[in-house]
C-alpha cells in the first residue's frame, strides 16, 4: 500500500506555495547569488524596478561595483535615432524607433513620442547639437526666435530646460570674412553631473581661432581662447564632429584632424591614414584610443589610434577591418534594390562608441542604413525623398543622424522618510 502523499509537496513534486516562499526567501537572503540574479535582468530599466521593491534591493542595484560589472555583461543599448529630414510632409527632425525586445519597446515608444511631440511643439526642430546618454540638445526656431534646450525623452515628468541666450560670435578680425564658422553645444560626459560646454570656432585666412564657455549658475561666464594657423590660407575646415573624449575635432582640406582640447582650450593636430579622404566619423575607443570609420565608395575600413596626444599621430593609426556594404548587405540574403550608377557613395553619418555600429547615407536615394561592425549586419532603416541632384553632385552626406542610446547609469528612485519614490516612472 502507497504512502499518502506529504502534505508539503504538491502533485508532480512540486513544493507547495509555502515551501516555495521559504525557498525564495533562502536564495534572495543571499547577497551573492541575489547579485548573480540581477545581474542576468539585462536591462536598466529592470534595475528601476528591482530597486522599488526595497530599500535593500535599491541598495544592490545601486552599488557602483555592481553597476561596473552589470555594465560590462550588458553593454547599453541603442534604442532608436534622431534624423533630419527635410520633407514638408514631416518635421525637420524626427525620432526614429529602431526594434526592441519587448521589456524595452514600451520604453522606446514613449521616448519617441515625446521627443517628436517636442519637436513639433516648438514649431520647428533647426538641428540637433549634442546627444548623450538620453538627453539631447536641440535648436529649436520659434516666432523667429531662437532657443537651445535639453530634452530627456525616456525620464517621465522631466520638463525641456531652455539654455541661457548663447554669447555672441566676436571674429577678431571684423573687417575680414570667415571662412567657416563653427558652433557646438555639448553635454557633459559625466550624465547630469558635469557642466554644459559651447565651442565657438571659426577660420580667417590661416588663423583659426576657438572661444570656449562653460555654463554655470551665473550663465555663459568668460570664455578661454584657443589659436592656431593652418598650412596656407587655402586650406580650410570643412566639418566639426561630435565631440570625443573631452575633444572636438574639425574635418580639413590639408589632410590632417584638427582637434580643440576643451578642458585645457588647447589645439592639437592628428595625421589621417594614408588616403583617408573626407568622409569620415570617429568614436571613443575602450582605454583612452579612437576609432576612425571611413567609407571609399560601398568599401567602409575601421582605423585604430590608440593613445591621444598633442603631437601628430601619423603612425598611430592601424587597420582593424575592411568590408564592402553591398556584399555585407546581399550576403545576408538581401536584395540590393538600389541601382548604382557612376559616382555613388556611401555617406559615413553617424559611428557608436567603440565603432559597434555606423550610420551611412545612401545619398542619391536619401536612403539611412545601420551596419553593425562586428557582426557586419547591415539593414534599411530609414528612407526620403531623393535628394535634389545638384546636392548629390557636392559629394557630400546631407542626412543628420544622432545615435540615441539608453541611459547610463539608471536613475534610481530617492528615499524619503523609509519611502521608496520613483523620480523616473518612465524609466520602468
Amino acid at each position: 500500500m502507497r504512502n499518502p502523499p506529504d502534505p508539503k509537496i504538491m502533485d508532480g513534486d512540486r513544493p507547495t506555495p509555502a515551501a516555495a516562499a521559504a525557498s525564495v526567501r533562502l536564495v534572495l537572503g543571499d547577497d551573492d547569488l541575489f547579485r548573480e540574479i540581477l545581474l542576468r535582468l539585462g536591462f536598466p530599466n529592470c534595475l528601476v524596478r528591482a530597486s522599488l521593491v526595497s530599500k535593500r534591493w535599491l541598495f544592490h542595484v545601486s552599488d557602483p561595483a555592481f553597476l561596473c560589472l552589470f555594465r560590462e555583461r550588458n553593454p547599453p543599448r541603442l534604442l532608436g535615432f534622431c534624423v533630419s529630414n527635410r520633407s514638408p510632409q514631416c518635421p525637420w527632425y524626427e525620432f526614429v524607433q529602431l526594434p526592441q525586445s519587448p521589456e524595452l519597446a514600451a520604453l522606446v515608444r514613449r521616448g519617441a513620442s515625446s521627443c517628436n511631440d517636442a519637436f513639433r511643439r516648438s514649431c520647428q526642430c533647426q538641428g540637433i547639437q549634442h546627444v548623450r546618454n538620453g538627453r539631447l540638445i536641440a535648436w529649436f526656431s520659434n516666432d523667429g526666435r531662437l532657443k537651445h534646450s535639453i530634452l530627456a525623452p525616456l525620464l517621465a515628468g522631466e520638463s525641456e530646460v531652455v539654455l541661457p541666450p548663447t554669447p555672441p560670435i566676436s571674429p577678431p578680425h571684423r573687417e575680414e570674412p570667415a571662412l567657416g564658422v563653427f558652433s557646438r553645444i555639448i553635454l557633459p560626459e559625466d550624465g547630469s553631473r558635469g557642466f554644459i560646454t559651447l565651442v565657438y570656432l571659426w577660420q580667417v585666412r590661416r588663423n583659426v581661432r576657438a572661444e570656449v564657455y562653460v555654463l554655470r549658475s551665473g550663465g555663459w561666464g568668460f570664455p578661454a581662447t584657443a589659436m592656431t594657423e593652418v598650412p596656407n590660407a587655402a586650406a580650410f575646415l570643412t566639418k566639426m564632429l561630435p565631440p570625443v573624449r573631452g575633444k572636438v575635432f574639425m574635418v580639413t582640406s590639408f589632410g590632417c584632424i584638427l582637434g580643440l582640447d576643451l578642458a585645457a582650450a588647447r589645439f592639437l593636430k592628428l595625421e589621417l591614414p594614408a588616403q583617408i579622404g573626407r568622409n569620415y566619423m570617429l568614436s571613443s575607443a575602450e582605454g583612452s584610443g579612437i576609432y576612425l570609420v571611413n567609407a571609399d565608395g560601398f568599401q567602409l575600413s575601421v582605423w585604430l589610434h590608440r593613445m591621444m596626444s598633442n603631437s601628430d599621430g601619423a603612425g598611430g593609426w592601424l587597420l582593424v577591418d575592411s568590408f564592402c556594404v553591398r556584399e555585407a548587405y546581399s550576403s545576408a540574403g538581401h536584395n540590393w534594390v538600389w541601382i548604382p550608377q557612376d559616382g555613388d557613395f556611401l555617406g559615413v553619418a553617424a559611428v557608436g562608441d567603440n565603432a559597434e555600429f555606423v550610420f551611412l547615407d545612401y545619398v542619391r536615394y536619401g536612403v539611412v542604413l545601420y551596419v553593425h561592425l562586428r557582426s557586419r549586419v547591415v539593414e534599411k532603416v530609414y528612407e526620403q525623398a531623393p535628394y535634389h541632384h545638384g546636392f548629390f553632385r557636392l559629394g557630400l552626406s546631407h542626412i543628420h543622424v544622432s545615435p540615441f542610446m539608453m541611459i547610463w547609469p539608471p536613475v534610481f528612485p530617492t528615499l524619503k522618510r523609509d519611502t521608496i519614490k520613483s523620480n523616473d516612472p518612465a524609466v520602468l
